[in-house]
């Protein structure tokens, strides 16, 4: 096989699983919670050195 095929293909497959929802994907909300979470955790740590 062709490595120029061979690439053709993977996208492919990717495209596919993409398509599928196969692929988990971060949406707004995940990003939001991760942003909140890591406030937390820096307000933690400063707060740490005041104690």
């Amino acid at each position: 096989m062709e490595p120029n095929k061979e690439i053709e293909t993977r996208i492919e497959e990717v495209l596919k699983a993409e398509k599928e929802n196969k692929i988990p994907r971060m949406t707004k909300r995940d990003y939001i919670i991760a942003a909140v979470i890591t406030a937390i955790a820096l307000i933690g740590i400063i707060g740490g050195f005041f104690l």
